[in-house]
């Protein structure tokens, strides 16, 4: 599990009229973000409408289908500022999802599905109640979801903020599988449902449903 407190800086370019933006906080200075099309910015927020969804939970979906569909501008920026200002050492799980990432271009941006919303979120409330981690009753969670095609990936800890999860479970830190990876950067899902909730022994818990 990858834990590091997330820096924030503040700038104000062209970026500064997105409200609560991913991008509102980025450092644009020593980053490529203007590479950024405004027009990917929009499409990619998929989950903007999704009032059943806190902002958070909205900005993994955003963050998500940005490194989706344009993993090599998503390693240059988010991820690159991410490493360099938490000192990520670079082991070979970052190394390989860098390169990975290069070969990652448009794929399908994802859309929520409320139905594998209100899933991940009542497995979030029981696994946080208990204090449990893992997949407890995966596969009544596989037929509820209607989806041929269904993974779940997870993230605990006391940092939610969309960046944090969605790079920790890309790097996928002593996974050797990559299965959170492989969930977020697969061609064949298009949708995701997903709900952060209070966690009993590790503060947080973030669940991820992806469908398709």
């Amino acid at each position: 599990m990858i834990k590091f407190s997330f820096l924030l800086l503040l700038f104000t370019t062209t970026f500064a009229s997105y409200s609560q933006s991913v991008f509102d906080a980025v450092d644009t200075l020593n980053y490529p973000y203007h590479l950024w099309n405004k027009e990917v910015i929009e499409a990619a927020n998929t989950a903007k409408e999704s009032a059943f969804l806190t902002q958070q939970e909205k900005d993994i979906v955003w963050l998500t289908n940005l490194v989706r569909f344009d993993g090599a501008l998503f390693a240059k920026t988010f991820l690159k500022e991410y490493v360099d200002k938490h000192q990520v050492p670079e082991a070979e799980n970052l190394k390989s999802l860098n390169k990975e990432l290069r070969r990652i271009n448009q794929l399908p941006l994802l859309m929520v599905d409320r139905n594998i919303v209100n899933l991940a979120s009542e497995f979030a409330l029981e696994s946080g109640i208990k204090g449990s981690v893992g997949h407890q009753k995966f596969s009544t969670r596989v037929k509820k979801s209607r989806h041929a095609r269904f993974a779940e990936n997870c993230h605990y800890g006391q940092d939610t903020s969309a960046l944090t999860v969605l790079i920790s479970l890309l790097i996928d830190e002593d996974v050797a599988s990559l299965g959170h990876r492989k969930n977020i950067l697969d061609p064949k899902m298009l949708y995701i449902g997903l709900a952060i909730r209070p966690h009993k022994i590790h503060k947080y818990v973030c669940v991820i449903e992806y469908g398709g």
